[in-house]
C-alpha cells in the first residue's frame, strides 16, 4: 500500500481546513488524490472540518451567480417592453387615394375560340362530365357574355375604354377531318357553319348592346378543325376553311344592316395582324406551334416560335387558341376552350381544364396588364347558371 507523503498530506490538510470544498470527494478531486486517503488524513490529523457550512457556502455562490443572471434577465425584458410602449404610440403615416386625374385610354380584347360547336361529348365517358352538345354550348355562350360584359364594365371606371377587340381564332366546329367525327359528330359541316354563324352573330350584337364602347373590331384566324382538306395545307389555307365562309357572311349581316360600329379584319394567311393602341399584335390560331409533350409544356416550342416569327415582323403579343388551356405571359395569350375536357384530351394526357375563354387589357401606358379567365363551367362540370 503507496504512503501517503508529507507534502501531499499538508495539501490535503490545507484544502480541508479552506472550506472550499463541501465533500471529501471533493477535496480528493483538488489534490488529485482518493477519498480514502483523505479521510485516513482527516482521521489522523484531529482536523475538524464542517463539510456542511462549505456546502452552504457553495449553495450561496451559485444562488448569487443565478441571482445576477435574473437582474440581467430583468433588466432585458425591461428594455423590451420600454419598446413595445413605444411602438403602441403609432402614428400612421398619411397616405391618400384621390380619383385619377386622367384617365388613360385602354382597349379590351375578347377571346373566343375552340368551340367545337359540332362535336358531342358523352357524359358516361368522362367522368364526371355533363358532356357537350349544340344546347350545352348556348348556355355556356350565355355564361361567356355575361363575365365578359362584367368585366368590361368594371375595366370602364379607371380607364378611356372606346373600342373594345373581339378576337375569334377558329375552331368554332370540329368537322369532318377525322373518320370518328363522321361518326359522332352532332351536325354535318354545312349544319355547324349556319349554327356558329348564328351563334356569333347573336354575340357580337350582344356585345354592341351593352359593352358600352363606340367601336368593335373583329380579327380572326382560321382553326385547323374548319378545313375541308384532309391534311392542313399552307397554300390558300383561309379559303379551304368554313371558317372563311362565316367571317365573310358576319361582315355581310352587319353591312346589310347598316351597322357602323363594327370594323372586320378577316385573315389573308395563318396571321393576322392588328395595331392596338399603337402595338402590333399577332393574332392566329395556333396549330402552327407544335408540341409533343414534355415538363415544359407549349411554352418551350412556342416561345422558339415567337422568337423566329420575330425576326421578320416583331409583334409585342401573340394571341392564340387550339390548345384548350388558358395560359398566359408577358409576350403571349393562349385561351381555353368551351367544349371543356373530351375523350381525346383524356386519351393524350391533356391537361384537365374546365370550359372558359379569356379577356385581357391592352393599356397605352403599360401594355397588357388587367387578364381575366371567364369560366362558364365550374371545377365539378356544373354549369354555372345552369
Amino acid at each position: 500500500m503507496k504512503k501517503t507523503t508529507e507534502g501531499k498530506r499538508r495539501e490535503i490538510i490545507n484544502a480541508l481546513t479552506s472550506g472550499k470544498y463541501s465533500s471529501l470527494s471533493a477535496v480528493a478531486k483538488a489534490c488529485h488524490s482518493t477519498v480514502k486517503t483523505v479521510s485516513e488524513v482527516r482521521a489522523g490529523c484531529g482536523v475538524s472540518i464542517d463539510l456542511e457550512t462549505a456546502r452552504q457556502r457553495e449553495e450561496l455562490a451559485e444562488l448569487k451567480l443565478k441571482y445576477v443572471a435574473a437582474l440581467g434577465e430583468l433588466n432585458d425584458a425591461r428594455e423590451q417592453i420600454e419598446i413595445i410602449e413605444t411602438c403602441s404610440n403609432i402614428v400612421p403615416i398619411n397616405f391618400s387615394i384621390n380619383p385619377n386625374p386622367k384617365r388613360n385610354d385602354a382597349v379590351p380584347v375578347l377571346v373566343l375560340s375552340d368551340w367545337h360547336l359540332d362535336e358531342k361529348v358523352d357524359a358516361n365517358a368522362i367522368r364526371d362530365s355533363e358532356g357537350y352538345n349544340v344546347e350545352i354550348a348556348k348556355r355556356r355562350v350565355q355564361s361567356l357574355l355575361e363575365g365578359a360584359n362584367q368585366i368590361i364594365q368594371i375595366l370602364h371606371r379607371d380607364s378611356n375604354i372606346n373600342q373594345l377587340v373581339v378576337a375569334l381564332l377558329g375552331d368554332f366546329m370540329s368537322c369532318w377531318i377525322h373518320d370518328e367525327l363522321v361518326e359522332t359528330n352532332g351536325m354535318t359541316p354545312p349544319e355547324a357553319v349556319l349554327t356558329a354563324l348564328n351563334m356569333l352573330t347573336g354575340v357580337l350584337e350582344n356585345l354592341l348592346a351593352n359593352c358600352g364602347v363606340d367601336k368593335i373590331i373583329v380579327v380572326e384566324a382560321t382553326g385547323n378543325h374548319g378545313r375541308i382538306t384532309k391534311r392542313p395545307q399552307a397554300k390558300n389555307r383561309v379559303k379551304k376553311n368554313y371558317e372563311w365562309i362565316i367571317y365573310h357572311l358576319l361582315a355581310k349581316h352587319f353591312e346589310d344592316k347598316g351597322e357602323t360600329r363594327i370594323q372586320f379584319k378577316p385573315p389573308t394567311g395563318y396571321f393576322n395582324w392588328l395595331n392596338i393602341l399603337g402595338r402590333p399584335v399577332r393574332f392566329h390560331h395556333g396549330d402552327a406551334v407544335h408540341y409533343q409533350g414534355g415538363v415544359g409544356g407549349v411554352h418551350i416550342p412556342l416561345r422558339k416560335a415567337i422568337a423566329q416569327w420575330n425576326k421578320k415582323n416583331a409583334a409585342v403579343l401573340d394571341v392564340m387558341g387550339h390548345w384548350h388551356a388558358r395560359e398566359m405571359s408577358r409576350d403571349y395569350v393562349i385561351n381555353g376552350c368551351l367544349i371543356g375536357y373530351n375523350e381525346f384530351a383524356e386519351q393524350i394526357k391533356a391537361d384537365f381544364e374546365t370550359a372558359r375563354q379569356s379577356i385581357f387589357l391592352l393599356h397605352s401606358r403599360f401594355g397588357k396588364t388587367g387578364e381575366y379567365p371567364i369560366v362558364v363551367e365550374d371545377e365539378n362540370w356544373e354549369l354555372i347558371g345552369k
